[in-house]
């Protein structure tokens, strides 16, 4: 049997941060690949179908909606959980509404073309991001001209020149539209990737994009009544408004972090021992117990071991509390440096010390405590002080079924009792 040299805490096993961004490599990134590029060429070739377009406005034109475009996707905040949420609906049915759905697609997945390029200087890969400029581009241009034939389809206008319910709801039904469509192609690339598609549905994203959208709405009434000073006092009204809700995103999200942070730092710290840095007595029962739960579940076997530190009065008295606490620590260190990566060592109390081996029998587990219990008498405890020497006496206990946790306590301690009566520095089990 092979010992790591490494102890890996038990509130990380259970706790792994699920909030930086996984980059899709190998046969994954292939995968997304070879979804991405069909997206990106099909939707040129729609472009290219629907060229000359009904409407050609002036190039100025063109150049300002697509200005405000880019900058509806780049004004969005990254969200921990929901991922990019932008406001690039309100530049899409702005577009939509008064240039018509060729315009709306080109200008939205040139937007995105554009903006994907930016992971690059967040560290993300070249391949990844060639994936993100094929996968957006693709889906942005396919989901306008797609939201541009339901739109005339239901009997909507472009321009947009009045509001009725009729017109309501053409826009309405339209968002809903290009929000199942976008979320069906994050569904197939979250599943690419080997995620968990069934949550990129997301009721608060949704809800933004819809809400950005009427944002949009309102912009295409406004234009397209020729009233151009109030058109542009309430674009730059909601501009502004727009850098307004990005910045309190990220300050909230900022503090959200740190809050988050702080907890996990204060729920590591109460699991841990002040003294060696290794699990408490909280903990430990904690660990135990979940494994208690798992052996009742799947009949696996594991073991604990109670440890404890033979005449440890005597280095108190010779070498002073300061000393003991040393050798405390060490003891902490060299049984943490032999157990494996899965195993639990913690500090139970005193000079004692639990460990707990998921996986082993009776036999297994005293071959281990055995294995441990030379380590110690056979180090060097010179760098404390050259006049050291010290034992261990182990109790060693398999979980039954039906055993409850003070009673496997109970019967290792019960060995452990042995061990010290039997002349210390032994395993009992």
């Amino acid at each position: 049997m092979r010992w790591n040299t490494t102890n890996i805490c038990y509130l990380k096993m259970k706790s792994s941060n699920r909030e930086h961004q996984r980059h899709v490599m190998g046969k994954e990134w292939l995968k997304v690949f070879l979804y991405a590029s069909p997206l990106f060429a099909i939707a040129l070739t729609a472009l290219w179908h629907q060229f000359p377009p009904a409407i050609t406005p002036p190039a100025a034109v063109l150049g300002g909606f697509f200005a405000y475009s880019l900058f509806s996707v780049a004004v969005g905040y990254r969200h921990p959980y929901f991922g990019y949420i932008s406001m690039d609906r309100a530049g899409q049915l702005l577009c939509l509404l008064t240039l018509g759905g060729f315009h709306a697609a080109w200008i939205s997945g040139l937007s995105y073309f554009l903006f994907s390029w930016g992971r690059l200087r967040r560290g993300i890969p070249l391949r990844n991001t060639i994936n993100a400029v094929l996968f957006n581009t693709g889906t942005m241009t396919l989901m306008l001209l797609l939201a541009s034939t339901w739109y005339e389809w239901v009997g909507g206008e472009t321009p947009l020149v009045s509001i009725s319910l009729r017109s309501i709801w053409a826009v309405f039904s339209t968002l809903v539209v290009m929000q199942i469509f976008n979320e069906l192609a994050m569904y197939m690339l979250v599943y690419l990737r080997g995620g968990r598609a069934r949550n990129t549905i997301v009721m608060q994203a949704s809800a933004i994009e819809i809400g950005n959208g009427m944002v949009g709405m309102t912009l295409a009434l406004v234009y397209n009544r020729q009233d151009t000073l109030l058109f542009l006092l309430v674009l730059i009204t909601i501009s502004i408004g727009m850098l307004v809700m990005k910045q309190y995103a990220n300050i909230r999200l900022h503090l959200e972090a740190l809050v988050k942070e702080r907890t996990h730092a204060l729920e590591d710290q109460a699991q841990r021992d002040a003294l060696t840095g290794i699990s408490n007595r909280r903990h430990a029962n904690a660990f135990v117990s979940d494994q208690i739960e798992h052996a009742r579940k799947t009949g696996a076997d594991f073991s604990v071991v109670l440890i404890d530190v033979d005449h440890f009065k005597r280095i108190n008295d010779n070498y002073l509390h300061t000393g003991g606490d040393q050798v405390l620590r060490q003891l902490a260190s060299i049984l943490t440096e032999h157990c494996r990566a899965g195993d639990l060592v913690g500090r139970y109390g005193g000079e004692e010390f639990l460990i707990c081996f998921p996986m082993l029998n009776l036999e297994q587990a005293r071959l281990a405590a055995e294995k441990l219990r030379l380590v110690v008498e056979e180090y060097n405890w010179a760098d404390i002080n050259p006049g050291i020497r010290l034992t261990i006496s182990l109790g060693v206990a398999q979980w039954k079924p039906g055993m409850l946790l003070d009673e496997l306590i109970m019967e290792a301690d019960g060995k452990l009792y042995e061990a010290k009566s039997g002349g210390r520095n032994r395993v009992c089990y």
